[in-house]
């Protein structure tokens, strides 16, 4: 567990030193990934690519395979403090089973924007699975923070709280977040983020991200977890933590 973990942090350290994320578009699912026939596709925007994103709502895009095409109508999603929005995509009727599908990105949004998170095609692409997805996920283990992270580069302060879960649950997750300070009158953030390997990064690049901390501050996460498809996991506990504090100057 502690060389994975050394492992994480070593790979996120490269990252931040290296750039930030830069200017472009995510997809969930990640492109590549088995998706139910009845999935949802969420649109996210970084950085000059996050007003592309936030006027997408009432336009369509389009999932293609050979002798198929489902369109997709943008509805409004989340906003982000930090330089991000996120729409969500819904299908008008079910894919095929079985089927490579392809996001025709260019529908509404420009050649020249980035997939940051891509398998090196021009547009992001899925493969379906057998039939729809109808049931919620079903906990083996509950969402709990397990560390956070800090790190300090050239282009500023990354930040993240680390959340780790597991589920029974064929389709790809997501989960949605409310954090706020544990402090009277204090603005709620209302996110998105996606359940990779069962867990999720809470926080935020030295550029842009989902959510904001301040040093040493404490925090409640109230956490929705939904599969691709729309469906809601049961209830959770909301969890406490306390946001990890910047390295100093040097370090």
């Amino acid at each position: 567990m502690y060389r994975l973990l050394l492992l994480f942090v070593l790979l996120l350290a490269r990252a931040a030193s290296a750039r930030c994320i830069g200017d472009g578009v995510q997809v969930f699912p990640r492109p590549g990934a088995t998706i139910p026939t009845n999935t949802r596709i969420l649109l996210e925007g970084i950085g000059t690519a996050r007003n592309l994103v936030a006027d997408l709502p009432g336009k369509v895009m389009r999932l293609q395979t050979d002798g198929h095409e489902v369109r997709l109508k943008a509805q409004r999603g989340w906003t982000s403090e930090l330089g991000r929005v996120t729409v969500v995509l819904k299908p008008d009727g079910p894919l095929l089973p079985d089927k490579v599908y392809t996001l025709r990105l260019d529908d509404q949004i420009p050649g020249t924007v980035a997939v940051l998170n891509g398998t090196g095609t021009s547009m992001p692409e899925w493969t379906s699975g057998k039939g729809p997805d109808k049931a919620a996920p079903i906990w083996t283990k509950r969402p709990a923070v397990s560390e956070g992270i800090s790190l300090r580069s050239e282009d500023g302060v990354t930040r993240y709280v680390r959340i780790t879960l597991s589920m029974r649950e064929e389709s790809p997750t997501y989960m949605v977040v409310t954090l706020t300070r544990k402090q009277p009158g204090a603005a709620a953030q209302h996110y998105v983020l996606p359940v990779v390997n069962g867990s999720a990064l809470l926080g935020h690049e030295p550029c842009s991200g989902a959510f904001g901390f301040e040093d040493g501050r404490s925090y409640r996460a109230r956490v929705e977890v939904f599969d691709s498809a729309g469906n809601l996991a049961p209830a959770v506990p909301p969890l406490d933590f306390e946001a990890p504090a910047a390295p100093r100057e040097g370090r």
